[in-house]
């Protein structure tokens, strides 16, 4: 017998001899009958509330201080001081947009600023990326219609060195021509994906459809696989040397730093950079003239959804309409609760979601409809988001709806800026769009004051539900007859390129 199993012997023995020993028990006394329990009380009934509670007044907001000054060599810096958290991010804003770009090279403005990242030839892009990751730095660029941007988000004590580095990299890019073929290719790349999706096929044909031909706007940013295809390198490098200059960018500093020292870090990021400012004019965005509603259609074969927009072009940022705007495009379609979310998809169950987009851009913007549809629904959806279209300019909005809307806004703006990233992002726009530096200090009270005759009055003036457009991508040999059928305005079908079939 092995010694563990003699002890695991001995170890139960006195358990066995124990319960061999045992006496039995003496029988149980018989438990007491206990006493009726008392009746619980009755719940009260629940209150059906047939009314949603009223708002309350909203949580006070005051803007924090901005100051601003240049440097030297004339790039302006803009500090607003939020210094809740020491984090401090920096947004180096260039009058570098895609508005700028030759139709032809459409893409060239979002492939610079997505190569900056790739480093310079002292600091190339993995060992700039790891340093920023060794800070706990974010780094990250990019670029739209009216400007390329590099922001840089750090802990203050970092911050500053991370600013340095993103510097390096956004002035003395090397442009490495094997980095330049690969992040071109994957420019390519996603816009074929993107055309592959009917979201992708309606958001390129109504741009294309809303403004005129020679319009910016009327190509998107990323550009398209044909244009894309015709950037060089060169064409990058000359870009950057004409449009990366100090005198035409704006360096943003939010959070936890003041006035002195933003003017030293800036100094020690960008003092030394250097270049003459360009001869920029801007060109203009007028839309396609339409004295009736036009329907283009967008071929996506064996598609199980279409994508729906139903809108048309209108004022950009800087306009005295752009709050009424705001507040009539979020009772159509700002929230879940609103108007052709409702229909659609609570109503209907035609979608996931149904929304609308106020775009206000610098000089000119969109405002439309969008949602994606089963194939099976798309001229009953359609219906519906034209007859919701014309509804919000021809009815009045009750007053209960409308404060509802603003109040959702209203309520959530400080949320929308406590973060220094928020805060930042708003008053980036600012800038771009060339609106005052206080501008948000009255946005609350400006959008909670829209009543609804301002609803009204600009539905009437700036929306032309009679004369909209309308773009629908998806499979045509299913949608195309019952769509024709619904004698909406003059139907045509576009190919992905836009180009008219029929």
């Amino acid at each position: 017998m092995s010694r563990t199993t003699l002890l695991r012997l001995l170890a139960a023995a006195p358990l066995a001899a124990a319960t061999a020993c045992t006496p039995p028990a003496p029988p149980a006394e018989p438990a007491p009958v206990p006493a009726p329990a008392e009746p619980a009380p009755a719940r009260p009934a629940l209150e059906i509330v047939a009314e949603p509670p009223t708002l309350g007044a909203p949580r006070p907001y005051t803007l924090p201080p901005i100051e601003e000054f240049r440097l030297e060599n004339g790039l302006r810096v803009v500090v607003v001081r939020q210094a809740s958290v020491p984090l401090v991010t920096g947004r180096l804003i260039l009058e570098a947009g895609a508005e700028h770009e030759p139709a032809e090279r459409n893409g060239l403005a979002v492939l610079t600023a997505n190569l900056l990242p790739e480093g310079t030839a002292a600091l190339p892009g993995p060992e700039l990326a790891e340093r920023m990751e060794r800070l706990g730095a974010q780094f990250q660029t990019g670029a739209g219609q009216n400007s390329t941007f590099a922001v840089v988000a750090a802990l203050k004590p970092a911050f500053a060195e991370a600013l340095g580095l993103a510097a390096q990299a956004v002035t003395a890019p090397a442009f490495p021509a094997r980095d330049f073929e690969r992040v071109k290719q994957q420019a390519i790349t996603a816009h074929v994906q993107s055309q592959s999706t009917v979201e992708g096929l309606a958001a390129e044909a109504f741009a294309r459809a809303v403004f005129a031909a020679q319009a910016p706007y009327a190509r998107l940013p990323g550009g398209t696989a044909a244009t894309l295809g015709q950037v060089t390198r060169d064409d990058v490098v000359r870009w950057h040397r004409t449009m990366y200059v100090p005198a035409a960018a704006t360096l943003l500093l939010v959070g936890d730093v003041t006035a002195d020292e933003a003017r030293q870090i800036a100094r020690q990021a960008f003092g030394s950079w250097r270049g003459a400012a360009p001869r920029l004019v801007r060109k203009p965005n007028p839309s396609r003239p339409a004295q009736r509603t036009r329907v283009i259609l967008v071929d996506r074969p064996g598609s199980v959804q279409s994508h729906i927009r139903v809108g048309q072009a209108a004022p950009g940022a800087e306009d005295p309409d752009v709050i009424r705007l705001t507040a009539l495009t979020q009772v159509l379609g700002g929230a879940f609760n609103a108007r052709i979310n409702q229909n659609l998809r609570e109503r209907h169950g035609w979608t996931y979601g149904a929304w609308a987009n106020f775009n206000p851009a610098r000089g000119a913007g969109t405002l439309f409809i969008h949602s994606s549809v089963r194939t099976n629904a798309t001229d009953s959806a359609l219906v519906e988001s034209v007859r919701e279209y014309r509804r919000i300019v021809e009815e009045p909005v009750p007053a209960e709806e409308l404060t509802g809307a603003t109040g959702n806004l209203v309520g959530s703006f400080p949320a929308s800026v406590q973060t220094v990233q928020g805060l930042a992002q708003r008053m980036q726009n600012l800038l771009v769009w060339g609106l005052p530096m206080d501008y948000y200090a009255t946005y609350r009270e400006q959008l909670a004051a829209v009543a609804p005759g301002d609803v009204t009055r600009v539905g009437g003036a700036r929306l032309t539900p009679g004369a909209a457009t309308i773009v629908v991508a998806g499979d045509l040999a299913q949608i195309e007859a019952p769509i024709r059928a619904l004698n909406l305005g003059d139907v045509e079908v576009w190919s992905p390129a836009g180009e008219r079939v029929r």
